[in-house]
């Protein structure tokens, strides 16, 4: 698959000297850099191969990530994880942040170093967003820091200090927090759609059939797709749609990768197969939405 279009050369470009660690870590907090950011973000899927963590200090704002809206309201703070699918759905005009990106080499860096964190990893991927009523000063401590490291002139060990001080903040509050905000189940009904959703981000770009998901739940196709339609209001047929149709528009977007190639990726028999799909899906031809204004 080919890597993700120049959304790093992007953000350096509107990112200053004094506001990078290498091209490993870029800080964003004055308005003028972080509106052309915004300006660039369609409000469409979209994959990036960067970690993104945004504090929202003021306003509000709605995205999905891997398909599950969020409703974020200041403070709080956002982390979009590489790969991770991203659909801006709205924000509130006075919307403000600071943000801090850091390339995938430096973010698999920080989960792999230690032996234990991957249940971090889990806790941050499955919990993205979470609220700072009352801790905000915590992040604020965390990127200052970081400003302070970029701005010096002393480069040895940098890129080493704010791979170690990144990893305290996760461990430090995010764990913590994400934790915390884990959701208990109260129904066995929750419990099995909780269970397709995890199944299906997990299968969602080879098998489209809800057969293939009700065997992996060890239920009737008839009996998972009431379930889901109880929780959520939808079909589960309309919410597999919703993964495959938001992967390969953000493949469309985000990549280089060909229409085949996409195709291939999702598994369709054919680009001919795959293209039918898309245009019933969306109303428009891969090609046609590729060829969409940014």
């Amino acid at each position: 698959m080919a890597s993700s279009l120049n959304w790093r050369e992007y953000i350096e470009r509107v990112t200053p000297p004094n506001r990078r660690i290498g091209t490993d870590v870029m800080l964003l907090d004055d308005d003028r850099f972080i509106e052309r950011v915004k300006s660039f973000i369609r409000n469409e899927p979209f994959k990036t191969d960067m970690t993104i963590a945004i504090f929202c200090e003021q306003g509000e704002m709605s995205l999905k990530i891997n398909m599950k809206e969020y409703q974020v309201v200041a403070p709080a703070m956002v982390i979009i994880l590489a790969e991770q699918i991203c659909e801006p759905v709205s924000h509130s005009d006075d919307l403000r942040g600071r943000v801090i990106v850091m390339s995938r080499e430096f973010t698999d860096g920080l989960f792999v170093s230690f032996g234990d964190t991957i249940p971090l990893y889990s806790s941050v991927y499955n919990n993205p967003v979470i609220t700072m009523e009352g801790d905000s000063f915590v992040f604020n401590q965390y990127y200052d820091l970081l400003q302070n490291l970029a701005c010096s002139p002393n480069k040895e060990f940098k890129l080493q200090s704010a791979h170690h001080l990144t990893l305290s903040m996760f461990y430090g509050y995010s764990h913590t927090k994400h934790d915390s905000n884990n959701r208990i189940l109260t129904s066995r009904q929750e419990e099995i759609y909780s269970n397709f959703i995890d199944v299906l981000q997990a299968n969602y770009r080879k098998n489209r059939e809800i057969n293939f998901y009700a065997q992996r739940l060890c239920i009737t196709p008839k009996h998972l797709s009431q379930v889901v339609k109880d929780i959520s209001g939808r079909s589960a047929r309309a919410i597999i749609d919703e993964y495959v149709i938001s992967e390969a528009k953000a493949l469309l977007y985000s990549t280089t990768s060909s229409v085949q190639q996409i195709s291939d990726a999702l598994n369709f028999p054919s680009q001919s197969v795959f293209g039918k799909y898309f245009k019933r899906m969306t109303g428009k031809s891969p090609k046609e939405y590729r060829k969409q204004p940014m």
